[in-house]
């Protein structure tokens, strides 16, 4: 198979193709040879005992997706786990994506560009958000072609590459100018979209000199509340159903149970019958009283039926994301065994996303309190207090703007040092600046002091004034200068003072840098009976440093719920060399072997290996297998973070009794004595590449076993008071005590800090499969032709054992919600067609996810109840075409149709987040439409 033929059929799939089998090559000595991502050493994918599949540029311009993220997390090896449909609640990245392979977690895929790394995205939040790159920062139009290698690659690329490697080939050679501009919208009159593209290159110096430069820009406006979709009407959730036959209740209708103009939840101990029947009593916006409609069951702050919206009602469905990049690469030939280069670029995405409104679960409210409709001011003593339910819609909500910012650059120089040996050494230096800035954020001291209100004369002098105060004010306290009394009683009641006063715009900004040195030789050492025995070695230098800085409120973790970041700064460097050999012991079969030694600052020595076969029986069938060790070294956060604090109450059993506090708690702070993970992987797999009559034809099976131990983990305040309760010393030792108020001798918890811990293991255990045919289709004319390419991942297990005392490994595959580490679907398939010829084509895309469960510890002995544990299976289906003149296809009208069939998403609710739906499988958007002009010169 040529190599002109191979990137034909490569670029002419619709998805993730192309097995390694396919990646012939031909010579290494050919210039233009493409580079195996899999090994260092492999003349050509027959070679690599890695799986690899390749994505080429052609795919991804079918598609008409703005980035690279719109086709990566189409894969069925992937996981859309950060990405703007999935994490419209995260308000650290709501625009990040980023590649996770066999949703083992983003910082367990390694994402290279031209095989070297980039600096990563470093959120000022804590490790809920990992240090990751940012797909969306990629230049799309610049990229040749994707490798994705899908098994572990340490020894070979470092630290990160547990579950695989996504490499981005970019483009060092182009001739001419390529210029698009597209635009979309969906059926439902939101997510509009618009991007414009530009590539050009050209040669000088009598074609020893190649630059290449790209601009694009795309700015995608997301979608706004669920409510604007029939499915997000529906107010789908999981609540506790303490009275019913099951625990759990998946239900309809779930809204929320605090009232927008408030609910009297508590009065006096000992009230008048008066006052005790106010309780479940809720405000008109005239402060008149009505009774609540509550619904049934209630559930902490939601209930089933009833009055009211969601939680959730006004928060961003999708986040709005607007990127542009600027990339560019120039490569000059000093001789036939020298050439030098430069490329790099600037690249800058911002998200933007509504979130959280107050909402207040039990607010002491004070009998002297002159917003107090009169009704309970006569009922109320003025040194006794009530308490009510309150969620802020027409207080306003959340507004987060976080931008990420990357200017980076590499210089190197390559060449060739006689015979089959050749070299290259580069240096790269990078900076990511993340910035998050919010508005309309409450400042948890101002809000307290807001709330509690007098009537200043009858406060002073006994004798009411009318000028309604803060208390605080009052009191002359100095912390509570420019207090704005706030009015909680009634929708609609609060003053625009009161809420200029509680809101607050935090601010918090990142500096990550990378710098990198490294260099690389190979070529052949000697004969062996198969052909010659090739040698890799290098090694390579890298630094990597990060400052946080935040305004002074969010310093001292002075919002309410978001916002929040402690400044801190740390570094490491690690030095590593690396050796790879394949050797062809006879001819059709070839060992490989890659070892590295790299030395952290922070971790110490730490060793990766890999070792594989590689066996071609007949011509075009490869058998192949690979058993390597990798590993993933702590990232600078889970080193140095102090993590953020959150005061909320929390259930603890301390010296056998069962105790509830309000403490402020820190579960996500870092630590200086983490240790590297580890993973063990091994793949064995066969493929095929057509000849002869089944010229076109490529197949490939493999199979896989991932395990990761000594996993870096931050366990939630939750599962560390659950865990310390079941009798685990070392989660008690996260908790201070101190003397109990309410019993004399007695001890109660007072505070929670708890650092990044190695933890538990995962293990991911399943079979891909690609498959891709192209050939010429008579009837079309000439240029007619047909291609097909499929691939699917079938999930045989996704164990995770926490590794505490009393917990046991379980299997989590096949269960859909987005809440459980190792949830992941059994099944999910691609199979994309596309028939055309020079004139025009069209491509249907196919994409299946089995049938599973809310989540496997439902119904089974020892697990909740459910009503209904099941989802169903989903088909989605996208539709694109091309339409082509002049006599190179200079000219292209091209249109896509995605989710042609409207398929809503499954209802999987997110019930930590009170999200109805899982949006790293299901498409929250709907059918949507996108048209677009191409001009080639």
């Amino acid at each position: 198979m040529d190599k002109a033929f191979f990137l034909a059929t490569c670029s002419g799939l619709a998805l993730l193709a192309c097995p390694a089998a396919a990646q012939d090559i031909g010579d290494e000595s050919d210039s233009d040879a493409i580079v195996i991502t899999a090994s260092r050493t492999a003349t050509n994918g027959l070679d690599a005992p890695t799986p690899t599949q390749v994505v080429g540029a052609e795919t991804i311009d079918r598609r008409a997706a703005e980035t690279i993220m719109d086709v990566l997390n189409q894969n069925p090896a992937f996981k859309a786990s950060r990405s703007p449909g999935a994490n419209a609640t995260n308000l650290s990245s709501p625009g990040q994506a980023t590649a996770d392979l066999r949703g083992l977690g983003g910082q367990r895929t390694l994402v290279l560009v031209n095989g070297s790394r980039v600096v990563p995205f470093a959120p000022s939040a804590n490790q809920s958000t990992p240090n990751t790159t940012d797909l969306n920062l990629m230049p799309t139009i610049m990229i040749d072609r994707i490798d994705v290698v899908t098994g572990g690659a340490s020894a070979l690329y470092g630290s990160d590459a547990v579950s695989g490697v996504v490499n981005l080939i970019m483009k060092t050679r182009y001739d001419g100018i390529d210029a698009r501009v597209q635009t979309g919208i969906s059926e439902e009159g939101d997510d509009r979209r618009f991007r414009v593209g530009v590539l050009a290159g050209t040669d000088f110096a009598d074609g020893r000199g190649h630059l290449v430069l790209s601009a694009d820009y795309s700015d995608v406006e997301g979608v706004g509340s669920f409510y604007s979709r029939d499915w997000g009407r529906r107010e789908h959730l999981i609540v506790t159903d303490r009275t019913g036959p099951t625990d759990l209740l998946l239900a309809e209708n779930v809204v929320n149970s605090l009232g927008a103009g408030g609910v009297i939840v508590r009065v006096p101990t000992g009230a008048s019958p008066a006052l005790a029947a106010l309780v479940g009593m809720t405000f008109n916006p005239d402060k008149s009283l009505r009774r609540f409609d509550y619904g049934s069951p209630i559930d902490g702050r939601v209930m089933v039926g009833g009055e009211g919206q969601s939680v959730n009602a006004q928060t961003t469905t999708v986040p709005g994301v607007e990127r542009g990049t600027l990339y560019g690469s120039l490569y000059f030939d000093f001789s036939d065994s020298l050439t030098a280069y430069v490329e790099g670029g600037w690249s800058k995405a911002q998200g933007t996303i509504t979130s959280a409104v107050l909402r207040l679960n039990s607010q002491t409210i004070r009998g002297d309190n002159p917003f107090l409709p009169a009704e309970v001011r006569a009922l109320l003593p003025e040194n006794q207090s009530i308490s009510i339910s309150r969620i802020g819609f027409d207080i306003g909500n959340n507004q987060f703007r976080v931008t990420n910012e990357t200017p980076h650059g590499t210089i190197g120089l390559k060449g060739k040092l006689g015979g089959s040996w050749s070299w290259d050494a580069h240096s790269s230096y990078g900076i990511n600046y993340f910035k998050q800035r919010a508005s309309k954020v409450l400042v948890t001291q101002n809000l307290n002091f807001a709330i509690d209100a007098v009537d200043e004369g009858r406060f002073l002098t006994g004798v009411s004034n009318g000028r309604i105060v803060c208390r605080a004010v009052a009191q002359n306290n100095p912390a509570a200068a420019g207090c704005q009394p706030l009015d909680l009683f009634g929708e609609g009641n609060t003053s625009a003072a009161a809420r200029d006063y509680i809101w607050g715009e935090p601010a918090s900004d990142v500096k990550y840098t990378q710098f990198t040195v490294a260099a690389n030789v190979v070529g052949n050492l000697f004969d062996l009976p198969g052909g010659a025995l090739r040698l890799a070695f290098g090694g390579e230098h890298r630094r990597e440093t990060s400052r946080l800085t935040a305004d002074p409120i969010s310093a001292a973790s002075g919002y309410l719920g978001a916002g929040n970041a402690i400044p801190w700064s740390g570094s490491f460097s690690v030095t590593e060399g690396y050796a790879e050999a394949t050797a062809p012991l006879f001819t059709g079969f070839n060992l490989n072997g890659a070892l590295r030694y790299a030395d952290y600052s922070t971790a110490g020595g730490q060793t990766a290996w890999k070792a594989g076969a590689v066996w071609e029986p007949l011509d075009g069938l490869v058998l192949r297998v690979s058993r390597s060790r990798d590993i993933r070294a702590p990232a600078l956060n889970e080193l140095y973070s102090p993590g953020n604090v959150l005061t909320n109450p929390i259930t603890l059993i301390v010296d056998g009794k069962s105790k509830t506090a309000n403490i402020p708690q820190n579960a996500t702070a870092g630590n200086i004595n983490v240790k590297p993970e580890l993973g063990d992987t091994w793949t064995a797999g066969v493929a095929y590449r057509g000849t002869g009559a089944l010229r076109g034809l490529g197949v490939s099976i493999d199979y896989y076993n991932i395990r990761i131990t000594d996993a870096i983990s931050n366990p939630t305040s939750a599962q560390i008071a659950q865990l310390c309760s079941a009798g685990d010393q070392a989660f008690c030792n996260a908790f201070t005590y101190g003397p109990d108020p309410a019993a004399p001798g007695e001890r109660i918890h007072t505070a929670m800090l708890a650092g990044t811990l190695n933890l538990g293991s995962f293990t991911q255990e399943g079979i891909d499969g690609t498959l891709n045919y192209d050939s010429r289709v008579g009837f079309l004319g000439e240029s007619g032709r047909y291609s097909v390419g499929a691939s699917g991942t079938y999930v045989l297990r996704s164990v995770v054992d926490p590794g505490t005392v009393g917990s046991v490994p379980f299997d989590h595959s096949g269960a859909m919600n987005a809440s459980t580490l190792g949830a992941i679907p059994k099944f999910r398939a691609d199979l994309s067609q596309t028939l055309g010829n020079d004139l025009w084509e069209v491509s249907l895309q196919t994409m299946f996810i089995s049938a599973g469960v809310q989540d496997k510890t439902y119904n089974i002995p020892g697990g909740p109840t459910i009503n209904d544990n099941r989802v169903p299976s989903t088909w989605y289906f996208n539709l694109t075409g091309k339409f082509f003149s002049g006599e190179e296809k200079n000219y292209e009208l091209f249109w896509a149709v995605n989710n042609l069939f409207d398929q809503d998403p499954r209802p999987t609710p997110y019930f930590v987040l009170n999200a109805p739906v899982n949006g790293q499988y299901y498409d929250k958007i709907g059918r949507r439409y996108t048209v677009g002009v191409r001009i080639r010169m």
